[in-house]
Protein backbone atom coordinates (compact mmCIF):
# COMPACT_ATOMS: atom_id res chain seq x y z
CA UNK A 1 0.00 0.00 0.00
CA UNK A 2 1.21 3.14 -0.66
CA UNK A 3 2.01 5.90 1.90
CA UNK A 4 -0.17 8.65 2.31
CA UNK A 5 0.44 12.11 1.87
CA UNK A 6 3.21 13.41 4.37
CA UNK A 7 1.34 16.66 4.87
CA UNK A 8 -1.66 15.12 5.21
CA UNK A 9 0.41 12.89 7.71
CA UNK A 10 2.01 15.82 9.33
CA UNK A 11 -1.42 17.57 10.23
CA UNK A 12 -2.79 14.21 11.55
CA UNK A 13 0.36 14.01 14.29
CA UNK A 14 0.65 17.13 15.14
CA UNK A 15 -4.03 17.92 15.78
CA UNK A 16 -3.20 14.01 17.80
CA UNK A 17 -0.78 15.49 19.72
CA UNK A 18 -1.67 18.41 20.69
CA UNK A 19 -5.54 17.29 21.12
CA UNK A 20 -6.09 13.92 22.99
CA UNK A 21 -9.43 12.58 21.71
CA UNK A 22 -8.61 14.01 17.86
CA UNK A 23 -6.99 10.98 16.57
CA UNK A 24 -7.46 10.60 12.51
CA UNK A 25 -6.36 8.18 10.01
CA UNK A 26 -6.28 8.26 6.16
CA UNK A 27 -8.71 6.13 4.78
CA UNK A 28 -12.48 5.75 3.78
CA UNK A 29 -15.13 5.79 6.26
CA UNK A 30 -16.74 2.70 7.67
CA UNK A 31 -20.35 2.19 7.68
CA UNK A 32 -20.52 2.44 11.09
CA UNK A 33 -19.09 5.52 11.47
CA UNK A 34 -20.91 9.69 10.75
CA UNK A 35 -19.97 10.27 7.00
CA UNK A 36 -21.81 13.62 5.81
CA UNK A 37 -24.31 12.45 3.43
CA UNK A 38 -24.44 8.67 3.06
CA UNK A 39 -27.04 6.76 3.11
CA UNK A 40 -27.22 5.69 6.46
CA UNK A 41 -26.13 8.47 8.59
CA UNK A 42 -29.50 9.53 9.23
CA UNK A 43 -29.80 6.73 11.31
CA UNK A 44 -26.94 7.28 13.23
CA UNK A 45 -27.99 10.68 14.01
CA UNK A 46 -31.02 9.52 15.29
CA UNK A 47 -29.05 6.69 17.47
CA UNK A 48 -26.84 9.53 18.95
CA UNK A 49 -29.41 11.16 20.00
CA UNK A 50 -31.99 8.14 21.36
CA UNK A 51 -28.38 7.68 23.21
CA UNK A 52 -28.62 10.68 25.09
CA UNK A 53 -32.20 10.69 25.56
CA UNK A 54 -31.89 6.99 27.57
CA UNK A 55 -29.10 8.18 28.97
CA UNK A 56 -30.58 11.60 30.56
CA UNK A 57 -34.23 11.48 29.89
CA UNK A 58 -35.06 13.84 32.82
CA UNK A 59 -33.13 16.98 30.71
CA UNK A 60 -35.70 17.19 27.97
CA UNK A 61 -35.88 17.36 24.40
CA UNK A 62 -33.52 20.69 24.46
CA UNK A 63 -30.52 19.08 25.97
CA UNK A 64 -30.96 15.89 23.95
CA UNK A 65 -29.96 17.98 20.08
CA UNK A 66 -27.97 20.12 21.49
CA UNK A 67 -25.76 17.55 22.97
CA UNK A 68 -25.95 15.54 20.01
CA UNK A 69 -25.39 18.92 17.22
CA UNK A 70 -22.36 19.66 19.58
CA UNK A 71 -20.63 16.15 19.50
CA UNK A 72 -21.53 15.77 15.75
CA UNK A 73 -19.72 19.39 14.97
CA UNK A 74 -16.81 19.36 17.62
CA UNK A 75 -13.85 17.77 15.78
CA UNK A 76 -14.38 19.38 12.39
CA UNK A 77 -14.12 22.66 13.51
CA UNK A 78 -11.00 21.71 15.85
CA UNK A 79 -8.99 19.70 13.08
CA UNK A 80 -9.37 22.69 10.98
CA UNK A 81 -8.48 25.94 13.48
CA UNK A 82 -5.88 23.13 15.11
CA UNK A 83 -4.68 22.00 11.28
CA UNK A 84 -4.27 26.23 10.11
CA UNK A 85 -2.70 27.42 13.16
CA UNK A 86 -0.26 23.75 14.59
CA UNK A 87 0.05 22.64 11.56
CA UNK A 88 -0.04 25.50 8.53
CA UNK A 89 -2.51 23.30 6.47
CA UNK A 90 -6.01 23.07 5.54
CA UNK A 91 -7.81 19.78 5.29
CA UNK A 92 -10.39 18.81 2.79
CA UNK A 93 -13.10 18.03 4.88
CA UNK A 94 -14.83 15.75 2.53
CA UNK A 95 -15.76 12.60 3.11
CA UNK A 96 -14.52 13.00 6.81
CA UNK A 97 -15.67 10.02 8.54
CA UNK A 98 -16.51 10.35 12.31
CA UNK A 99 -16.11 7.09 14.79
CA UNK A 100 -18.93 6.88 17.96
CA UNK A 101 -19.19 4.70 20.94
CA UNK A 102 -21.19 5.06 23.89
CA UNK A 103 -22.83 7.91 22.46
CA UNK A 104 -19.59 9.78 22.18
CA UNK A 105 -18.04 10.79 18.99
CA UNK A 106 -14.16 10.79 18.54
CA UNK A 107 -11.61 9.49 16.56
CA UNK A 108 -11.93 10.36 12.70
CA UNK A 109 -10.93 9.55 9.24
CA UNK A 110 -10.05 11.58 5.99
CA UNK A 111 -9.54 9.96 2.39
CA UNK A 112 -5.87 10.60 1.34
CA UNK A 113 -5.38 14.42 -0.55
CA UNK A 114 -3.08 16.70 0.19
CA UNK A 115 -4.13 19.28 2.52
CA UNK A 116 -3.98 23.18 1.34
CA UNK A 117 -0.99 26.04 2.28
CA UNK A 118 -0.87 29.61 1.71
CA UNK A 119 0.04 32.19 3.20
CA UNK A 120 -1.99 32.32 7.28
CA UNK A 121 -4.99 34.72 6.02
CA UNK A 122 -5.61 32.86 3.11
CA UNK A 123 -5.18 29.60 4.93
CA UNK A 124 -8.00 30.51 7.65
CA UNK A 125 -10.21 31.49 4.13
CA UNK A 126 -10.00 28.22 2.72
CA UNK A 127 -10.11 25.72 5.83
CA UNK A 128 -13.59 28.13 6.49
CA UNK A 129 -14.73 27.74 3.17
CA UNK A 130 -14.78 24.18 3.81
CA UNK A 131 -16.01 23.98 7.52
CA UNK A 132 -18.89 26.35 6.79
CA UNK A 133 -20.21 23.83 3.87
CA UNK A 134 -19.51 21.26 6.29
CA UNK A 135 -21.68 22.93 8.80
CA UNK A 136 -24.69 24.04 6.55
CA UNK A 137 -24.90 20.81 5.27
CA UNK A 138 -24.63 18.81 7.98
CA UNK A 139 -27.27 21.29 10.16
CA UNK A 140 -29.69 20.73 7.04
CA UNK A 141 -29.11 17.04 7.17
CA UNK A 142 -29.11 17.18 11.44
CA UNK A 143 -32.17 18.78 11.18
CA UNK A 144 -33.63 16.17 9.02
CA UNK A 145 -33.50 13.90 11.77
CA UNK A 146 -33.85 16.17 15.24
CA UNK A 147 -35.51 19.52 16.07
CA UNK A 148 -32.57 22.49 16.71
CA UNK A 149 -33.10 26.11 15.23
CA UNK A 150 -30.35 27.31 12.93
CA UNK A 151 -29.49 30.07 15.33
CA UNK A 152 -29.09 28.17 18.17
CA UNK A 153 -26.81 25.58 16.53
CA UNK A 154 -24.83 28.34 14.50
CA UNK A 155 -24.69 29.82 18.07
CA UNK A 156 -22.86 27.04 19.12
CA UNK A 157 -21.00 26.15 16.33
CA UNK A 158 -19.64 29.67 16.85
CA UNK A 159 -18.62 28.80 20.57
CA UNK A 160 -16.46 25.66 19.67
CA UNK A 161 -14.72 27.43 16.79
CA UNK A 162 -13.47 30.31 19.37
CA UNK A 163 -13.21 27.89 22.03
CA UNK A 164 -10.77 26.11 19.68
CA UNK A 165 -9.02 29.42 19.17
CA UNK A 166 -8.53 29.84 22.89
CA UNK A 167 -6.58 26.47 23.35
CA UNK A 168 -4.46 27.06 20.58
CA UNK A 169 -3.66 30.29 22.33
CA UNK A 170 -2.53 28.45 25.22
CA UNK A 171 -0.61 26.36 23.05
CA UNK A 172 1.29 29.14 21.64
CA UNK A 173 1.00 32.26 23.71
CA UNK A 174 0.18 34.84 22.13
CA UNK A 175 -1.05 37.28 22.81
CA UNK A 176 -5.17 38.86 23.95
CA UNK A 177 -4.83 41.39 20.71
CA UNK A 178 -3.88 38.48 18.53
CA UNK A 179 -6.90 36.13 19.44
CA UNK A 180 -9.34 38.84 18.93
CA UNK A 181 -7.94 39.81 15.81
CA UNK A 182 -8.31 35.64 14.61
CA UNK A 183 -11.45 36.03 16.59
CA UNK A 184 -12.73 38.19 13.97
CA UNK A 185 -11.11 36.96 10.94
CA UNK A 186 -12.80 33.49 11.61
CA UNK A 187 -15.66 34.26 12.16
CA UNK A 188 -16.41 36.62 9.63
CA UNK A 189 -14.92 34.19 7.08
CA UNK A 190 -17.34 31.72 8.83
CA UNK A 191 -20.27 34.21 8.27
CA UNK A 192 -20.47 33.82 12.08
CA UNK A 193 -20.13 37.34 12.78
CA UNK A 194 -21.87 38.31 16.19
CA UNK A 195 -22.79 34.52 17.26
CA UNK A 196 -20.25 34.44 19.93
CA UNK A 197 -17.36 36.46 21.43
CA UNK A 198 -14.04 36.13 23.17
CA UNK A 199 -14.41 38.66 26.65
CA UNK A 200 -11.44 40.42 28.49
CA UNK A 201 -11.39 39.17 32.38
CA UNK A 202 -9.37 41.49 34.23
CA UNK A 203 -7.84 39.96 37.45
CA UNK A 204 -6.30 40.63 40.97
CA UNK A 205 -3.01 40.95 39.68
CA UNK A 206 -3.34 42.98 36.58
CA UNK A 207 -3.11 40.53 33.76
CA UNK A 208 -6.01 39.82 31.47
CA UNK A 209 -7.35 36.83 30.54
CA UNK A 210 -9.95 35.68 27.53
CA UNK A 211 -12.92 33.71 28.31
CA UNK A 212 -15.77 32.91 26.24
CA UNK A 213 -18.73 35.34 25.66
CA UNK A 214 -21.32 32.95 25.07
CA UNK A 215 -24.83 33.80 23.51
CA UNK A 216 -26.47 30.45 23.94
CA UNK A 217 -27.33 27.85 26.86
CA UNK A 218 -25.60 24.33 26.44
CA UNK A 219 -28.35 22.83 28.51
CA UNK A 220 -26.28 20.63 30.36
CA UNK A 221 -27.84 22.41 33.77
CA UNK A 222 -31.02 20.66 32.49
CA UNK A 223 -29.01 17.30 33.21
CA UNK A 224 -29.75 15.93 37.39
CA UNK A 225 -26.64 16.06 37.42
CA UNK A 226 -26.07 19.43 35.93
CA UNK A 227 -25.01 23.12 36.66
CA UNK A 228 -24.93 26.34 34.79
CA UNK A 229 -21.49 26.81 32.89
CA UNK A 230 -19.37 29.81 33.76
CA UNK A 231 -20.01 31.11 30.37
CA UNK A 232 -23.37 31.08 30.29
CA UNK A 233 -25.78 33.56 29.00
CA UNK A 234 -28.03 32.84 31.86
CA UNK A 235 -26.14 33.71 34.39
CA UNK A 236 -26.16 37.67 34.65
CA UNK A 237 -23.41 39.70 33.38
CA UNK A 238 -21.51 41.14 36.70
CA UNK A 239 -21.89 37.27 38.30
CA UNK A 240 -20.23 35.50 35.42
CA UNK A 241 -17.41 38.02 35.35
CA UNK A 242 -16.52 37.06 39.29
CA UNK A 243 -16.90 33.32 38.56
CA UNK A 244 -14.42 33.87 35.61
CA UNK A 245 -12.26 35.88 37.65
CA UNK A 246 -11.73 33.33 40.34
CA UNK A 247 -11.44 30.81 37.44
CA UNK A 248 -8.89 32.01 35.36
CA UNK A 249 -7.12 32.55 38.63
CA UNK A 250 -7.23 29.55 40.03
CA UNK A 251 -5.82 27.97 36.75
CA UNK A 252 -2.85 30.40 36.85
Amino acid sequence: MPQANPDLLHLLDVTSRSLPGLNGRVGDAHREEFRLGAAYNRDHIAALHEHWRLAHPEAGPHYWSTRSWTLLIWQPIYLCLLGVHLAQRAPCLAQMGQSVNEGFVSGFCLPEHCPRQAAPQRLIELAAEQLREQLAHQLVEFQGVVGIKAKMANRLAADYVLAALLFIQRQQGFCNGRAHALECQWLDALSLQDESSLIDVHLDDGRERLALGRKVCCQHFRRADGALCSTCPKIREAERIERLRQELAAEC
